[in-house]
C-alpha cells in the first residue's frame, strides 16, 4: 500500500516565508523479497576469482528499514559455515548502518586461497537478527611474481605477409593514399603519408599459439583456474572453443609498469585426457608505432633524439592452467619453451587502421588438431627472460564486450560499385560480416572504410579523424573456399574497433542487403544503473545522445574520442563525471582509472595511461582528486582514498608550486573551458580555447576546489595538519577568485562557467550568491538568447547552478532552445546522433550538400555533464554533503513549467532509488521510493524538508496560480 500525501501551495493561502506541509506523514517499510541479505559482493564484485586485496571490500544489501548492526563471518570451507564454525573470521555483531566495502578482518589469506562468507543484520529496534544471507565466495589470485610458473612468450620471428593486391589495397587506404580516398593530401601531407606506407609494409602479421597437454590419468578434475593476460590484445582458447567473450582484452594501462591479468573458471571446456589451450596475440595499445609516430628516415644523420613511438616492443603473452583433482592433488600447465607459433591469417592488424583478415590463410582446426603432421609447419616460440611488466594485477573492471547490436538503416550508391550502410547513430563498433548472405568468391576482397561523416549522396569522409593519426580506419576480407573449411559463417575483427555511422564497402559486385552487414557498440561492459526520460521527446533525445557518446568513449578508461585520439584525456574524464556516474556502475572502473594516475610518470598528468601522457595541466589533472572524491562518495570506499592520497598529494604540491599571488595565471599550466561555443557557426578559433573564460579563472577555481575535496579526505584518513592546510589553501584560493573576477556591479565573475563554478564549489560568498545566479540567469536569457555558453568544463556545473537559484525553467529551457547553438540545431542541421567536439565548426546553411567535412571528432563525450541535472534537477535525486554510498540522500526535483512528466532512477549499493512525477492540471503527483537501510530529505518547492524512512510514496503538489 502507498501512502499519498497532499501539499499545497495556494496563491494567497500562505506568504512564501509561511508556506507549510499539509496532510500526514508517516514511514512505510518496503516489502521486503527476502530475510536474509542480498546482493553479496567482494571487490565489487560477486564472486571473483583472482582477488589481490588481503583486505578485500565486502558488500551486501540489508532486507530491513534500517540496520542497525552486522554480523560476517568468513571461513576457509562452506561446509564450516553450515555448522557456524568460520575459521578464518567472526566479525561478531558489530553496530552499524553501511553495508558497502566493509573491510575483511580476519586472517591473511595467501595465494589461491577460498574464502566462504555469510551475513546477518538486525533491524533497529529488534533482539533478534534476520536471517543469514546465502554462501558466498572468492578466491584470491596469483599475489606474488614467484606464483607464476608460466613464462612469457612471444613470436620467435614475427612474419610480414607478402604484398598482394588485397594487402596493398589494404594498406593505401590506411595509409589514406589510395586512389579510391576522399580526401585531398597536400604534397608535404601525401610524402608523410607514403612513408607511412613503407612502415605499413613492414608490419607482421598477428600470431598464433598453441600447447598441448595430458589431464593426469584416472584423475577426477574438480577445479580449473586459468590465469592468462598479453603484452597487447589477446584471445585465449581451450580445445578451440574461446575461454570468455572479452574483447580489446586487456585494458589498457602503463605497460612497464603494470598489465591486467584475467583468471577463468575453465572446468567445462577441459577433455578428459588430451586437451590444446592456445592463444591468438594481436598488438592492442602495446605495439602501436605508427599512428603517432614520426618517420626516420634511415639515411639521415645520427640523431641523439629517441625515436618518437608509441610502442612497447613486441606483442607476448602468459598463461597459467591450475588443475584439482578430487584427492587434492593438482597439476600446472604454464606457457614455456615447448609451445608452437605460426602467424596468423590477420596478415595486418593495428587499433587506428583495422583489421586485413585473408581467410584462405587460415589454419584450419589450429587450436583442435592433434596430428604431428599438422604442426610440421609451426614454429618454436621466444621465451622471455625478463617479465615487460613490474607487476600483474587483476582485471577487476568490467572487460570490453560487445553490447548493443547494431543494424544498417540505409544503403547509399555514391559510385559504381561503391555503397555506403548507414546505421543511423554514430559509435564505437566492430562489423560483423555474414557471409552466406554476401556470396564471395575466392580470393574475393571486400574493403570497409569507416566514417562519422558522410554527404547527402553517401560519399564518406574520414576527415573528421583529423591530421593527428597517421592511419585511417579499414579492414579488408579476403575470402576463402568454403569447401576447403576455411570459411565460416560470419567474420568480425578481433584487434581493432572503430568509430563510425558510417561504413564504405568496395569489392562487392552488387549492393548487399540490409542484413548482410550488422555491427556491434563495444565498451566496457559496465552496468546501467540509472535511467530517465520524460515527455519531452527532444529532451529525451538531448539525454541519448550524451549516453551514445560516454558509452563510445568507456574503453578500459574514459577516452576524449574513438576515431582520433582515444586518449585517456584526464580533463574530458572529470568533464563528464557526474554523467558516468548516474549512468553506470563505475565503482571498479574508476578504481582501475585512478591507479593508472598512480602509474603515470608525469606531474598533473593530462593523458592518463600510456606513452601519449603528459604533464603539467593542472586544470584537467584535478580529476584525479575530483573522481577519487566522487567515488568515495558514490561507494563509500575508504581503502581507496587512503591508497590514492601519495598520488594526489603530488598534484596538490605542484598546483601549489604554480600559484602567483594564489592564482594560477600561466596559462601553461591550463587547457581552459575546451570548446565553448563560438558566437556564430563558422567563427575561427585558435584550437579549441576557451572564448569567454579565462583559463586563469577554470585552473584557480578547480585548485581550490580540489583543496577543499583534500581537506576533507584527509579528514577521513587522520590527518589533521594535511586537513587544515588544504583547507586554508581553499580559503586563500576562493577568496583571491573573489577579489578580482567579482564585479560589483554586475553581481558576476564575467561568464556562464565562471558564476556556475563559483557557485557550485563554494566559491562566492554565500551572502551573493544569489546575486550571482541572477546575473548568470540574466547572462543566459539576454546574452545568449536562452542558450548556453558553456564548455566542456562548465557542462557539469551551469544546470545546477541555475535550478538550485529559483532558475529551473530557464535550466529546462536550455535544452529546448532553439537555433544555434542548441540541440534541436544539432540534430536539424548538424546530423548530429553524438556531442560534436565543435558544434560551430561548419556553416550548414552553407553546404546543404555535406560536401565540406569538418576536421573535428563527432563524438565527445566532454560536452555530456549536463546529463547529470536530469537526476539532479528533474529527478532531484542528490547526495546529501558528508553522505557516502546514497544511503542518505535527498529528493528535491525541479518542475519545470514546460514539462509535463519525468522519470527518473537510480540504483546504489543500497537499491533503487525512484523519482518520477507528472502533471494532472496544476497539480503534480510525484512518486517515488527508497530502498531499504537508506533515508531521504524530501522538500518540494517552498516547502520545509521531511525525513523519510524506506518504503513508497506519493505526493500531489498544487501549484501556485500566476
Amino acid at each position: 500500500m502507498k501512502k499519498i500525501l497532499l501539499f499545497t501551495c495556494l496563491l494567497g493561502l500562505f506568504s512564501c516565508a509561511d508556506d507549510k506541509q499539509g496532510g500526514s506523514s508517516s514511514s512505510i517499510a518496503l516489502s521486503p523479497t527476502s530475510h536474509s541479505p542480498t546482493a553479496l559482493l567482494v571487490e565489487g564484485l560477486d564472486k571473483p576469482l583472482n582477488v589481490h586485496n588481503t583486505k578485500p571490500r565486502l558488500s551486501w544489501q540489508a532486507p530491513v528499514a534500517t540496520q542497525s548492526h552486522y554480523q560476517i563471518q568468513v571461513a576457509s570451507q562452506s561446509s564450516k559455515l553450515d555448522i557456524n564454525a568460520p575459521d578464518l573470521w567472526d566479525s561478531g555483531k558489530i553496530a552499524g548502518r553501511q553495508s558497502l566495502n566493509i573491510a575483511y578482518g580476519g586472517d591473511t589469506l595467501d595465494t589461491n586461497d577460498t574464502a566462504y562468507w555469510r551475513v546477518r543484520v538486525w533491524q533497529k529496534g529488534a533482539s533478534e537478527p534476520e536471517n543469514w544471507s546465502d554462501i558466498a565466495s572468492w578466491e584470491m589470485g596469483l599475489l606474488n611474481k614467484s606464483d607464476w610458473q608460466a613464462k612469457w612468450l612471444q613470436a620467435e620471428k614475427q612474419m610480414a605477409a607478402k604484398i598482394t593486391q588485397s594487402v596493398e589495397n589494404w594498406m593505401l587506404y590506411a595509409a589514406n593514399i589510395h586512389e579510391n580516398s576522399n580526401d585531398n593530401l597536400h604534397k608535404g601531407k601525401r610524402e608523410t603519408q607514403e612513408r607511412v606506407l613503407q612502415q605499413l609494409a613492414a608490419q607482421p602479421t598477428a600470431s598464433l599459439f598453441r600447447h598441448e597437454f595430458s589431464v593426469t590419468p584416472n584423475k577426477t578434475v574438480v577445479k580449473a583456474r586459468l590465469h592468462s593476460t598479453a603484452a597487447g590484445y589477446y584471445e585465449i582458447f581451450i580445445n578451440g572453443k574461446k575461454v570468455d567473450d572479452r574483447l580489446a582484452d586487456p585494458g589498457q594501462t602503463d605497460y612497464d609498469k603494470r598489465i591486467l591479468y584475467n583468471t577463468d573458471d575453465v572446468l567445462s571446456l577441459l577433455g578428459n585426457s588430451e586437451n590444446i589451450l592456445a592463444v591468438h596475440l594481436g598488438s592492442g595499445w602495446y605495439d602501436e608505432a605508427i599512428a603517432f609516430s614520426k618517420w626516420n628516415n634511415p639515411d639521415a644523420a645520427p640523431t641523439s633524439q629517441p625515436s618518437r613511438s608509441l610502442s612497447y616492443g613486441q606483442p607476448k603473452f602468459i598463461a597459467q592452467l591450475e588443475l584439482t583433482f578430487d584427492d587434492g592433488s593438482t597439476q600446472v600447465v604454464a606457457t614455456d619453451k615447448n609451445w608452437l607459433s605460426h602467424p596468423s591469417p590477420v596478415l595486418k592488424e593495428g587499433l587506428f587502421s583495422g583489421e586485413m583478415f585473408d581467410a584462405r590463410q587460415y589454419q584450419t582446426n589450429w587450436h583442435t588438431e592433434k596430428s604431428a603432421e599438422y604442426l610440421a609447419n609451426w614454429q618454436p616460440v621466444q621465451v622471455l627472460k625478463e617479465w615487460p611488466t613490474l607487476v600483474l594485477e587483476p582485471q577487476l573492471l568490467p572487460p570490453i564486450r560487445a553490447n548493443v547490436e547494431m543494424k544498417v538503416k540505409k544503403i547509399y550508391q555514391p559510385r559504381e560499385k561503391v555503397w555506403v550502410l548507414d546505421f543511423g547513430q554514430n559509435f564505437t563498433g566492430i562489423p560483423t560480416l555474414h557471409l552466406n548472405k554476401l556470396g564471395l568468391k575466392v580470393g574475393q576482397a571486400i574493403n570497409l572504410r569507416y566514417a562519422e561523416w558522410a554527404d547527402v549522396e553517401g560519399n564518406i569522409s574520414q576527415k573528421t579523424g583529423g591530421g593527428a593519426p597517421l592511419l585511417k580506419q579499414v579492414d579488408t576480407y579476403v575470402a576463402a573456399d568454403a569447401t576447403e573449411g576455411n570459411a565460416a559463417n560470419t567474420w568480425t575483427p578481433v584487434f581493432t574497433w572503430h568509430g563510425f555511422r558510417y561504413i564504405e564497402i568496395t569489392g562487392l559486385e552488387q549492393a548487399p542487403d540490409l542484413d548482410a552487414i550488422t555491427a556491434h557498440l563495444v565498451r566496457s561492459d559496465v552496468a546501467r544503473v540509472g535511467k530517465f526520460s520524460s515527455s519531452n521527446a527532444l529532451v529525451n533525445l538531448v539525454h541519448d545522445m550524451a549516453l551514445w557518446s560516454y558509452e563510445s568513449n568507456l574503453m578500459a578508461l574514459p577516452m576524449d574520442c574513438p576515431i582520433r585520439e582515444r586518449a585517456g584525456w584526464t580533463g574530458d574524464a572529470h568533464a563528464a563525471l557526474i554523467t558516468g556516474n548516474y549512468n553506470y556502475n563505475l565503482q571498479n572502473f574508476w578504481d582501475k582509472y585512478l591507479g593508472d594516475f598512480r602509474t603515470s610518470s608525469h606531474v598533473a598528468p593530462a593523458v592518463v595511461p600510456g606513452k601519449r601522457s603528459h604533464g603539467g595541466k593542472l586544470d584537467w589533472a584535478a580529476a584525479e582528486v575530483m573522481i577519487a572524491w566522487e567515488h568515495y562518495r558514490h561507494y563509500g570506499d575508504l581503502q581507496l582514498l587512503a591508497s590514492q592520497y601519495d598520488s594526489m598529494l603530488e598534484y596538490m604540491t605542484a598546483g601549489e608550486a604554480a600559484l602567483e599571488d594564489a592564482l594560477i595565471r600561466n596559462d601553461r599550466y591550463s587547457y581552459g573551458d575546451w570548446c565553448d561555443p563560438v558566437r556564430e557557426p563558422g567563427m575561427t578559433r585558435k584550437r579549441c580555447n576557451s572564448e569567454y573564460t579565462a583559463p586563469v579563472k577554470t585552473t584557480s577555481a578547480l585548485l581550490a576546489h580540489s583543496a577543499n575535496l583534500m581537506a576533507k579526505m584527509s579528514e577521513l584518513l587522520n590527518k589533521p595538519e594535511k586537513a587544515k592546510h588544504f583547507s586554508q589553501l581553499f580559503s586563500l584560493i576562493s577568496q583571491q577568485y573573489h577579489q578580482e573576477f567579482y564585479n560589483t556591479e554586475t553581481g558576476s565573475y564575467g561568464s556562464q562557467t565562471a558564476d556556475a563554478m563559483a557557485l557550485q564549489l563554494d566559491i562566492a560568498p554565500q551572502v551573493l550568491r544569489q546575486s550571482v545566479a541572477d546575473a548568470l540567469n540574466k547572462d543566459v536569457l539576454q546574452s545568449w538568447n536562452g542558450h548556453g555558453s558553456v564548455g566542456a568544463i562548465g557542462q557539469t556545473y551551469l544546470y545546477k547552478s541555475l535550478s538550485d537559484y529559483g532558475y529551473g525553467d530557464t535550466a529546462f529551457n536550455i535544452f529546448t532552445a532553439q537555433g544555434y547553438p542548441g540541440y534541436q540545431w544539432q540534430f536539424d542541421m548538424l546530423n548530429a546522433t553524438t556531442l560534436w567536439e565543435r558544434k560551430g565548426v561548419t556553416i550548414p546553411a552553407l553546404d546543404p550538400m555535406r560536401k565540406k567535412p569538418p576536421g573535428r571528432s563527432l563524438n565527445h563525450p566532454f560536452h555530456s555533464g549536463y546529463d547529470g541535472w536530469f537526476y539532479e534537477g528533474l529527478g532531484g535525486i542528490r547526495l546529501l554533503e558528508d553522505c557516502v554510498g546514497y544511503q542518505d540522500f535527498a529528493l528535491r526535483p525541479v518542475f519545470p513549467k514546460d514539462l509535463d512528466s519525468a522519470d527518473v532512477s537510480y540504483t546504489t549499493g543500497y537499491g533503487e532509488i525512484i523519482s518520477k512525477w507528472k502533471r494532472e492540471g496544476n497539480k503534480v503527483i510525484w512518486q517515488f521510493s527508497i530502498p531499504n537501510n537508506s533515508t531521504a530529505l524530501v522538500s518540494l518547492p517552498n516547502q520545509p524538508q521531511t525525513l523519510y524512512k524506506s518504503g513508497e510514496y506519493t505526493l500531489v503538489y498544487q501549484e501556485a496560480i500566476k
